[in-house]
């Protein structure tokens, strides 16, 4: 009989849910920009990756910068992606 993907390896069950997680992590993303002289600038954005993972693999990534001045607007991004990645975790829309 199937179990619903519940059982693993040593024999013992563990929610499908349980394989899946959320990584939060505060990277910066460098951006190279040429001017009209063909100088170039590296130009560095802080940010937070949300990652989905299933059973140990990277599914999903996600940035949303961060600003040294976050707006309401920014803020809301951040907060949303997080709410919705922690619904995903455990199992709902």
């Amino acid at each position: 009989m199937l179990d619903g993907g519940k059982t693993f390896g040593s024999g013992k069950t563990r929610d499908m849910n349980d394989q899946r997680q959320v990584l939060v992590r505060a990277e910066a993303r460098h951006v190279v920009v040429s001017d009209f002289d063909g100088d170039r600038e590296t130009l560095t954005y802080p940010g937070v990756t949300l990652t989905r993972v299933i059973a140990g693999i990277p599914d999903e990534r996600l940035w949303l910068p961060m600003g040294e001045r976050p707006s309401e607007v920014d803020d809301e991004a951040l907060i949303e992606a997080l709410r919705a990645a922690f619904l995903w975790r455990i199992g709902l829309p």
